[in-house]
């Protein structure tokens, strides 16, 4: 028996923690220290005991108790037995043995004791009413079983029970059947199973005619053949009738709980297109169609991250999502107005992902090792492998935001008019986004599990060790950059038409060259500053745009909005005034689209948003922090270059913005 007792140099372990005994309060009262964190917690007695019996606190450190029994950790195990779904044969068979195996012990008679079983048997046979009494041999292997499974009475079956009938037909007879069974019954033809039996019975006479085979074997029943086919398994004849895609599809159990444990152990991550069109507080342009991206706790449900992206599913928004998942969120809520923490923070154990290309790429898994993130990919059309993300998809029609939604065209019916509610402002759309993920979803019932994601998260993260937390996100922010190949010249870089330039690029010209080609990246959500790698040392340099008044706030999405409007306009000036003119023209036409009227905005509040999205409200003048970090270089062991990736191209992007 494992036994403890309430002393000095008990530690036990619930969940996570570690928790040390430290003394026996007044009220059948215990305290507890965590040894991480040092935190004392007072719980009943009679709740300790109960999460004992329940296999929720278990011991950790063994020790010695006053009886001398040592304590340690493990179970043994019994097998499970149900003697009710035994047939009335069985049983009586097993209480007989029973009652010779309990009327032997008894008598305080051991295995060993041959004689004295013997001299036994006559009064036992008796006393039972037994008429064909066991033999001495076989009451010792029943008596010796019973013993060494700890008075289990499974031990006690007759082997015989499950044993497999010996079959009548041949061997040769058997493989021709299995044989025409596979060549032709189990294949995409898809032959019905009296087809398949003829062909069996045209083999089969030909093995008679060849003397192979008796005459009588040549003939076999449909029964039969059936009966070899269901040795084969449902699993196995759909695969090869149907495809293992559709076997899969049908034979998927879902199995709650046995994946994910504990809270942040397993994050499933996945994107999905929204119907909604946003536009900028500030500038009146339109963002787009957002993508949103989101990681769930698999365990509980709860939404630990979101990112909204207005530029397609990438290695950005994946990046950026989670960088949100590993930030605390108090901000967010009080922003958004919500009556609920947002209390999911830290970096999670296993990222559950699909087979996008994002996710295959280099540079998230660098981004992963940085983090220390195991990545799991699930197969191919295999949705229900994170159930949690396709069920928080598939609740999103319940975010009721009229304004701005992109609805399929009926027949017959009159549509909303474009011009009042095409468009929904950025800040409007990120409170009702986080009031949906922190104050409705989280405290939607699971109808299964009889709780809310709130609550099983909550109750979960509470027996943890405390969450994981980055230093600098400076790593992600280069990882997720966007990156070309562009020339430095005598008027610094220019990236589609915006020219950065600094001091220290000058410095870097005079250790290279006049001028040189070399990487650039810039981050596609804030376009007022780029980095610029050196060509011999490899470590990366901010450098801030020369027109801070155009790029202050601005995106690459926006930019290439801008251009193709004083493309299309022709819009006379030079470069960059050509630039300024046509972002006020969109302004004043969006702003004017969406009858914004005298509506004013609370551009701090907005500002508190730019981290989920990718696109920037803030003012400048209204920064918290600095737009453009400082000038500092970062070494090459730092950072490890990402291979180029490919600039969409502008036509695409228009098409994509508006559609």
């Amino acid at each position: 028996m494992h036994q403890f007792s309430l002393e000095v140099g008990l530690v036990v372990r619930r969940g996570s923690q570690q928790l040390e005994f430290l003394s026996l309060l007044d009220g059948n009262k215990i305290q507890l220290q965590d040894q991480r964190t040092r935190m004392v917690q007072v719980m009943k007695l009679s709740r300790f005991y109960a999460d004992v019996m329940s296999k929720k606190i278990q011991p950790v450190i063994s020790y010695v108790t006053d009886a001398g029994t040592q304590d340690v950790e493990g179970t043994s195990t019994r097998a499970i037995f149900d003697i009710s779904s035994m047939n009335s044969k069985d049983r009586t068979e097993l209480e007989r043995r029973i009652n010779w195996v309990r009327a032997l012990r008894k008598r305080s008679i051991t295995r060993g004791q041959i004689h004295r079983i013997d001299v036994a048997r006559k009064e036992i046979a008796a006393a039972l009413g037994d008429h064909s009494p066991p033999g001495v041999s076989t009451l010792v292997v029943w008596m010796r079983k019973y013993e060494l499974s700890a008075s289990n009475p499974a031990a006690l079956l007759s082997g015989n029970r499950n044993r497999r009938r010996n079959r009548k037909l041949s061997l040769p007879v058997e493989e021709v059947i299995r044989k025409v069974l596979r060549s032709v019954y189990l294949t995409r033809a898809k032959n019905t199973l009296r087809h398949t039996h003829e062909q069996i019975l045209l083999d089969l006479k030909r093995l008679a005619r060849a003397k192979k085979i008796e005459e009588c074997e040549a003939k076999v029943s449909l029964a039969t053949v059936s009966r070899r086919l269901a040795e084969f398994g449902p699993y196995e004849r759909d695969k090869a009738r149907h495809g293992p895609g559709y076997a899969r599809a049908k034979f998927r159990t879902s199995v709650e709980g046995s994946q994910a444990i504990r809270a942040m152990q397993r994050l499933e991550c996945d994107h999905t297109l929204l119907n909604w069109v946003v536009i900028c507080d500030r500038t009146g342009l339109p963002l787009g169609r957002p993508t949103l991206t989101i990681i769930v706790d698999a365990m509980s449900g709860y939404v630990v991250g979101l990112y909204v992206s207005f530029y397609g599913p990438g290695i950005t928004s994946v990046l950026n999502v989670l960088k949100n998942s590993i930030r605390p969120k108090d901000e967010l809520t009080e922003a958004a107005g919500t009556s609920q923490p947002w209390i999911a923070f830290g970096i999670g154990e296993t990222l559950v992902l699909d087979n996008g290309m994002e996710f295959h790429a280099k540079v998230f898994q660098m981004a992963a090792w940085e983090l220390g993130i195991d990545l799991e990919y699930c197969r191919v059309r295999t949705p229900w492998l994170k159930p949690h993300v396709e069920r928080f998809f598939a609740n999103l029609d319940h975010f009721s935001l009229v304004k701005g939604r992109v609805r399929k065209p009926i027949a017959n019916v009159i549509n909303i008019d474009p011009k009042e509610d095409a468009a929904i402002l950025f800040s409007d759309f990120f409170r009702g986004l986080i009031k949906f993920v922190v104050d409705v979803y989280p405290f939607e019932l699971n109808e299964r599990k009889l709780c809310t994601p709130y609550e099983s998260f909550q109750e979960s993260i509470s027996t943890l060790r405390p969450p994981v937390l980055q230093w600098s996100m400076d790593q992600l922010d280069l990882i997720a950059a966007m990156r070309t190949e562009l020339t430095v010249g005598s008027g610094g870089i220019e990236l589609r038409g915006i020219s950065y330039s600094s001091s220290d690029v000058l410095a870097m010209k005079k250790d290279v060259a006049h001028s040189f080609k070399t990487a650039v990246k810039w981050n596609p959500d804030d376009m007022s500053f780029i980095y610029l790698q050196h060509p011999l040392s490899k470590s990366w340099l901010p450098v801030p745009s020369i027109r801070p008044d155009y790029t202050d706030g601005l995106s690459w999405n926006q930019h290439l909005l801008i251009r193709k409007h004083a493309k299309d306009k022709h819009v006379q000036g030079g470069h960059v005034e050509q630039l300024i003119r046509a972002r006020q023209e969109l302004h004043e036409l969006w702003m004017n689209g969406i009858a914004r009227g005298n509506r004013v905005r609370d551009m701090r509040t907005c500002a508190r948003f730019s981290g989920l999205s990718s696109s920037q409200v803030l003012m400048p003048e209204m920064s918290p922090v600095p737009l453009l970090p400082a000038a500092k270089m970062l070494s090459k062991e730092d950072f490890v270059s990402p291979p180029a990736d490919d600039i969409e191209p502008f036509e695409s992007f228009v098409m994509r913005s508006t559609r």
